[in-house]
């Protein structure tokens, strides 16, 4: 997968998101914020892979000094109310000791193997927060939305398929991400289960959750009005009925 490719696709998803995954992901960080392994309050933050900027958001918002977003979308930076900078976690362009504390919320899990990313937030932060999904989570909106698109003609992007047949999103449980962080370098690490209501569960809701993702919004904004609109139906229709989206994650505190 190319910086380039995903770049590109959550750019074209901003839009998108904003409406949709944004929502979830504002209650996952919520949850997030709760278990910073440093007093945020009066801290400088970095909201490592920001997107739209809701981690950061969660920690100003316990008292948080400074927040300063970075991603390497920056269609996804236009939303997010903190400074922002264009950068790739592994290449951050940040002196030593810029923060004390790190928020990587759902990044990591975007590498096939995030210790160095987890290394270059060490040098930079003196404490990380991260939060990837629990193994085996998984809600059926996502299959029923996505075959509902292969219908009107979707297919994966080249990027996805790469994402996906690379390790990405590998959701690493709390015992291998406290392994991850200690070959990073942190001294200490912590991470447990947290199950999290977003309060999400009406077709619509779940319907805009899932189109909102970035391997999606892009194709379905080349579709013509009235065959977007019968897609979108036809999705609905389809979760009708699902539980409400009910996320565990697995959420890291380490220093280092």
């Amino acid at each position: 997968m190319t910086e380039g490719g995903v770049g590109a696709a959550y750019d074209a998803a901003a839009a998108a998101w904003r409406a949709g995954p944004a929502q979830m992901y504002a209650r996952l960080a919520e949850a997030m914020a709760d278990h910073a392994p440093v007093d945020v309050r009066g801290a400088r933050v970095l909201d490592a892979g920001a997107g739209t900027g809701v981690a950061g958001e969660a920690l100003r918002r316990r008292g948080a000094r400074s927040v300063v977003a970075v991603d390497l979308a920056p269609g996804m930076l236009a939303a997010s109310s903190a400074p922002a900078v264009v950068g790739d976690l592994i290449r951050l362009p940040f002196c030593a000791g810029s923060f004390e504390l790190a928020a990587a919320a759902f990044s990591l899990n975007h590498f096939a193997d995030p210790t160095p990313a987890m290394a270059e937030l060490r040098r930079v932060a003196g404490a990380l927060l991260a939060t990837v999904f629990a193994p085996g989570w998984d809600h059926p909106a996502k299959e029923a939305v996505d075959a509902v698109m292969a219908r009107h003609g979707f297919a994966w992007p080249e990027w996805y398929a790469a994402f996906k047949a690379g390790g990405g999103d590998g959701d690493p449980g709390p015992a291998e991400l406290e392994a991850l962080a200690g070959r990073a370098g942190y001294r200490t690490a912590g991470a447990r289960v947290v199950e999290v209501d977003t309060g999400l569960g009406t077709p619509a809701d779940l319907v805009d959750w899932r189109t909102g993702m970035a391997h999606l919004a892009p194709w379905i904004a080349t579709l013509a009005p009235d065959e977007r609109a019968r897609a979108r139906q036809d999705a609905e229709d389809a979760v009708a009925g699902m539980p409400p989206l009910v996320v565990p994650i697995v959420v890291l505190s380490a220093t280092g």
